[in-house]
């Protein structure tokens, strides 16, 4: 009797020890399972920072790209004005330097000859 009862004792232990094991095994299946989904996450995050990184990159290339246009525009326009500044001044003067040019034996180039 006592044998009998001892059994189905070993027997109730065996199957609560087996039952543990598998909570405990369900248990790490679901923690590995949860930090797989965390990693996922995790990954995903980062390359979306990597794509908003290289979009931010872009656009920045692209707004260097607007500021030098823009500024080589401005040195065109300013250089304009610069030659437009100058030749009203040169104008008035330049009746002044032919006659000089045609009168001034020193400034006469030797291969037109006199006139």
């Amino acid at each position: 009797m006592y044998k009998a009862l001892y059994e189905a004792l070993h027997e109730a232990l065996c199957i609560e020890a087996l039952h543990e094991a598998l909570r405990i095994e369900a248990l790490h299946e679901a923690l590995r399972i949860e930090a797989l989904h965390e990693a996922l996450r995790i990954e995903a995050l980062h390359e979306a920072l990597r794509i908003e990184a290289l979009r931010e990159a872009l656009r920045m290339e692209a707004l260097h790209e607007a500021l030098h246009e823009a500024l080589r525009e401005a040195l065109r326009i300013e250089a304009l004005r610069e030659a437009l500044y100058w030749v009203p001044a040169i104008f008035p003067i330049a009746p002044y330097i032919a006659t000089l040019f045609f009168t001034l034996s020193s400034l006469h180039p030797p291969y037109l000859g006199r006139y």
